[in-house]
Formats: structure tokens, sequence, C-alpha cells
């Protein structure tokens, strides 16, 4: 063999050696191929998810109008009234700006979320179907007095405490501290929660009238009673039946109270407690009698008191106000069975002394009712009032009102009630019936006789009697002595006893 075909199959042998190295080469670029592949892979997805949050980024949210847009703002005042609302906006939604008055009133929320950290003086949802308020609704709320939440649905079970709560932390409670006025009226209690104002500890008027209480349970009493600085309280229209003696004994604070509109029957005792009570209002109660056996306590402290529209009122008796030592204002109006005020109704006695004193008057007002005479001691001194309303009365014009129709009326009449003064009329005696009691300034005015008898009526009566009797006795004589005669028969009587009747016979003395 030659050299040349030596190297030629060496070079061959050479090469298919070359050959077999080479393939795990192959395989192994095949794996880097695709793990490569699989980098490349996850890369582009990450670059699409990149992407496709760029995108989102650039899609744009949809953004909730603002407030004003569908509500009337002026200034400090934001007026969403009647817009058949079913909430109250999101926070997004609220103007930054401080708010006196913000009112959602007729509208138709029905669920209270907590509103924004925003400054609100005075919160209106009154006349919605408020069922669910939520805890803590108004916390955020900044300098918040007066939340009006009256004519709704709230339940003793849905209105609970957590519901007023106020900002709080771990070392100190902040209740709504700002917070004086609660308007809850008109909606369906029948009690109270006993820690319901736990939150609202500085309020001073509260508004529970229209409510289901039908009775003051202890419950109520304990919540009311925890209110220290409360000055105003109305209980009106609350089907109240009795007032627990208790109920005001805390409240020391308490200036003004409504009772109007119960069915309270006598003067409640309970109101002993309240000694710091100006104002009082117990109209539209069906109470009888208010006397000395059923008279108001001593609150020295009370100026005005009304007793109007009260349908079963007959008797205001002696003593009935006597314990009222400071009234100003004093208001029966509209009382249509009562008749008569007695002249110590307002009148009371001093311990130390025998004599009468008065309240300072000031106000007086006893129209529409069926009064027929006024008192000339009433009132101490009539020159001191200021105004006095005495229309749509049933006035008698006789000598027992001589003091209304000849003094008061002529020298404070036109000071008093001004022109009203000639709608005064009066309804008895007969003849005066109708007059304007001004029309008999200075004039005579007969009185009336005991057991109301009526002489101009009765004249013309004793006058027929008069007439009667003076042609009946001529009548009966000559009747009589006509029978006598005879000229009337009756039976068998004939012409014989006729002629007898006429017939004297002689006495045995006489002789011929």
């Amino acid at each position: 063999m030659s050299n040349d075909q030596r190297y030629l199959i060496i070079g061959f042998l050479i090469r298919i050696l070359g050959l077999i190295q080479e393939r795990p080469d192959i395989h192994s670029c095949q794996k880097s191929t695709s793990i490569e592949d699989t980098k490349i892979t996850d890369n582009n997805n990450t670059a699409k998810e990149i992407e496709n949050v760029k995108v989102e980024e650039k899609i744009p949210t949809i953004k909730l109008p603002n407030l004003c847009t569908i509500c009337k703002c002026t200034d400090d005042i934001i007026d969403c009234d009647k817009r058949n609302l079913t909430y109250h906006f999101e926070d997004t939604q609220w103007p930054n700006k401080t708010m006196k008055v913000v009112s959602f009133e007729e509208n138709l929320l029905v669920h209270v979320k907590p509103f924004p950290a925003l400054e609100i003086r005075r919160l209106i949802l009154r006349k919605n179907k408020i069922t669910k308020i939520d805890n803590s609704a108004f916390k955020k709320i900044i300098n918040l007095t007066e939340l009006d939440l009256s004519y709704n649905q709230l339940t003793t079970e849905n209105l609970q405490p957590q519901v007023f709560e106020g900002k709080f932390s771990p070392d100190i409670y902040e209740p709504l501290e700002k917070l004086v006025i609660l308007n809850l009226a008109y909606n369906m209690l029948h009690s109270l929660h006993h820690d319901l104002f736990e939150h609202t500890t500085n309020l001073k008027v509260l508004d529970l009238s229209g409510n289901l209480f039908s009775i003051l349970d202890s419950r109520s009493i304990i919540a009311i009673s925890s209110l220290p600085n409360l000055e105003e309280l109305n209980l009106s229209y609350c089907g109240l039946k009795t007032i627990p003696e208790t109920s005001f004994y805390t409240c020391k604070n308490l200036k003004k109270l409504n009772l109007s509109g119960n069915q309270l029957t006598a003067i409640p005792n309970a109101l002993k407690e309240a000694t710091s009570l100006e104002i009082l209002y117990m109209d539209e109660n069906p109470i009888q009698i208010i006397d000395k056996g059923h008279s108001f306590p001593n609150m020295i402290k009370l100026k005005e008191l009304s007793l109007c529209c009260m349908p079963h009122l007959t008797i205001v008796g002696s003593g009935s106000f006597s314990g009222l030592t400071s009234l100003e204002h004093l208001r029966i109006q509209n009382c249509p069975n009562l008749e008569s005020i007695h002249e110590n109704a307002l009148a009371s006695w001093d311990n130390n002394s025998t004599e009468t004193v008065w309240p300072p008057l000031k106000k007086l007002d006893l129209s529409d009712n069926a009064l027929r005479y006024l008192p000339q001691l009433l009132i101490s001194r009539w020159d001191w009032l200021e105004k006095l309303d005495l229309t749509n009365n049933k006035w008698s014009c006789d000598c027992d009102n001589e003091y209304l129709i000849n003094v008061l009326l002529p020298t404070y009449g036109k000071r008093l009630m001004g022109e009203e003064m000639n709608t005064l009329a009066c309804a008895a005696p007969p003849e005066h019936e109708g007059e304007n009691l001004t029309s008999l300034f200075n004039r005579s005015l007969r009185c009336l006789d005991l057991y109301n008898a009526r002489p101009e009526k009765d004249a013309m009566i004793l006058v027929g009697i008069l007439i009667g009797i003076l042609f009946a006795i001529p009548v009966c004589l000559t009747t009589f002595i006509f029978w006598r005669r005879g000229f009337f028969f009756c039976g068998s009587s004939g012409p014989a006893s006729f002629s007898r009747a006429f017939y004297k016979r002689t006495m045995n003395d006489d002789e011929f």
C-alpha cells in the first residue's frame, strides 16, 4: 500500500470520528436554543403585561359629577330638597368648603352611610324614608351643631347609641361635642335606648314629638335624664296619659317643655321637679278641671303658660295658678265650654302675711271661649298689661260686668286690644244682645234677677195674667148672679122654678 493510500484512509477515519464528536454539540445547541426561546417567550409575556398595564393606565376612569351639578349650591348653603335622591353622594362629589346648611329634605333616602370629613353646621334629613343609620355616620363631620332626622321611619330597635358616635382614641373618648339640637320627631319610636344620648352629652334641644310612646318607660326616662344641659324638650302628640314623677328630676336646666296634644287629664305632679322651667305648653289635653285641688305646682320661674284648644275644660277655679308667681304670659284660648274664671285663679297669699299676691302678668289671651264675665280682681294691675285679647266670648252686659264695660275697655281697651275692641259683642241680656260693648260705655247696666229670672219676658206674662183676671172677675160674677136667679136651667127645672126665683116669702111677723 502506498503512502498516499494510507493518508487517504487515515483522513477518512478521522473524518468519521469528527462527525461522531459533532453530534453531542448539536443536542447541546438544541437545548440552549430551547432555553433561550423560553426566555424570549417569558420576556414577551412580561412585555405584553407591561403594555397592557400601560394601556389600562391610558384608559380614563369615570368621574362622578359634582354635588352642585345636581343640587343647588349658594354660598354656604346646599339645597338638595325634593330631588328623589336615594343616596347622599360619595365623598369625592362633595365640595371642599365650609357649609352652614346642608338639606336633603323630602327625598327617598333609606340608608344613611358615613358622611365625609367636611364642616357642616346644620344637617337636615327630614321627610325621607330612613330606616337605617350606620354606626358613626356623623363622626367625621366637623362642627355639626344641628341634626334633623324628623319624619322618617326610625324605630327603637334600629336607633342605637353607636349612630351618634364621635371621634375616639385608645386614650380619650370624644362625643359629638358640638351637637346641641337633635330632632327625632315623627318617627316610629315607642321607647328610647337608655344610653342613646351617651355620645351627645351637650344637647340643649331635643324634639321627640309625634312618636308612639304612650308612656315614658324607665329606659326613656334614663335616656332623657342623661342630658345635664338640656334646655328644651318637646313631648307633644306622643299619646302620653301620665308623666312619671321622676321624669324631670335631673333636668335642672330645662327651660321649655311642650306637652301639647297628649291624653293628660290632670296637671302632672312631675312638673314640680322642673324647677327652672320658664315656658310650658299644655294645649289640646282632655283636662276638665283646674282648681285648688288640681292646680299647677309651685314653679317660681315659669313665665309663659299655654292652655289652648281644650274642649273639656269647664272650670278654672280659685288657686289654679297660685304657684306661678312669675307668670307674665297666660293663654287660655279656644276652650268652648269654659264659661268663667274665678277672680282668685291667679292670686296667692304670702306665707308671712295675709296680703294677696298676683303675678306680674303682661299678656293675657282669653279669646274664643264661652266667658260671660271678666273679674276685676283677676289681675291686680290692669295698667301693667301690654296685650289683652277678649274676642269671641259670650259676654253678659249686666251690672256684674260693670268693670269690664265701663272701666277697663274705656280706659285701656284701645291700647291693649286696638281695633279688636270694637268686635266685642253682648250675648245677654236680650235687650243688649248683639250690641257692641263699646256702645254701652257710661250707661247704667241692670242686674239680672236671682235664678236667672228674666223680667223683660216675664212682664208680658204678668200683664197677660192681670188682664185675664180683670176680665174674668166680672164675667164670673155675672154668671153667678144669673145662675142664682135661675137664668140657667139644669135638670128638670121648668117655668115654675123660674117664677119662684123672683118670689120673696113674707116673714111670719108681717101683718097685713
